[in-house]
This record gives C-alpha cells, sequence and structure tokens, in this order.
C-alpha cells in the first residue's frame, strides 16, 4: 500500500520492487534495485526516508523517520526480517539481522553488522566494519558493545 502524508507521496526508482503487502507512507525515496517484502513498513510521520540503490529490506521489516532524526540508508544492504530502525543512518554495505533494532541518531557504519536480535541505542556510533553479536547491545558514541546481561 502506497501512501501519501502531509502532502508528500513516496518515491521509486523505476527499477525498485515493493510487493503489494508493504506499506510505505510519506516523504521515501527508494533507489535503484531495491526490493522490499511483503509486510514490511516504512514511513516517514515526522521526518524523511531516504534509501539508497541495492537495499533488500525484508519481510515484517519497520522503518521511520522521526523529527530531528530522518532515516537514512546507504547502498548494497541488507535489512532482515522483523528488523526496526528509527530515525538512524546506516552506512553502505552493512548487514542488519533478523530482529535487529537501531534507534534515534544512531550511526551504522560501512560495512558493519548488527546480528539476530542486537541492538545499537539512541544516539549510539557503531564504527565501520563493526559487528554486534547475536542480542548484544551497541552503547555510546563511540559505541562499546556489550553482552546482554551487562549492557
Amino acid at each position: 500500500m502506497i501512501l501519501s502524508h502531509d502532502g508528500k507521496a513516496p518515491r521509486f526508482h523505476p527499477s525498485a520492487r515493493v510487493v503489494p503487502g508493504a506499506i510505505v507512507c510519506g516523504d521515501v525515496e527508494i533507489g535503484e534495485n531495491c526490493s522490499v517484502g511483503s509486510g514490511a513498513v516504512i514511513v516517514a510521520e515526522s521526518g524523511p526516508v531516504r534509501i539508497g540503490n541495492n537495499v533488500v529490506i525484508m519481510e515484517t521489516a519497520e522503518l521511520r523517520g522521526v523529527q530531528g532524526a530522518p532515516l537514512q540508508i546507504g547502498d548494497n544492504v541488507l535489512i532482515g526480517p522483523r528488523a526496526y530502525l528509527s530515525g538512524c543512518d546506516i552506512g553502505s554495505e552493512a548487514f542488519i539481522a533478523t530482529g535487529a533494532a537501531i534507534f534515534n541518531r544512531a550511526t551504522v557504519g560501512t560495512r558493519a553488522e548488527v546480528r539476530v536480535n542486537g541492538a545499537v541505542h539512541v544516539n549510539s556510533s557503531l564504527p565501520p566494519d563493526a559487528t554486534v553479536p547475536i542480542s548484544w547491545v551497541a552503547v555510546g558514541a563511540p559505541a562499546q558493545i556489550f553482552p546482554p546481561e551487562a549492557h
């Protein structure tokens, strides 16, 4: 479902594929050769969403741009099922796994990985090539990475 919000409609490169079961709403730009899976939600409620080229957004991922924190995704990024991204900046070639969560004003560097159920906390900065292991949490700028029982 493609919806306008506050007078702004989503914009897609002609080569982008958005399945009918996805929801894309508001000031959203989707680049070349992108794929958006069924049940994915991409919403620019109060801030824009910019998605680069060759990005795969898998089923049931949720992406939100918020006031004061636009969502920006670089090129060649994979976002797994059930991932949640809100008002963050994802560098090119990053891997965001199933169930990962990245919060407002956080940054994920180029080629960084946030593995299954990992999290990058508000205002945190994960450097390029860094990895947040399964269920671990990245906190701070630069981010320190903690196991679930120590965050």
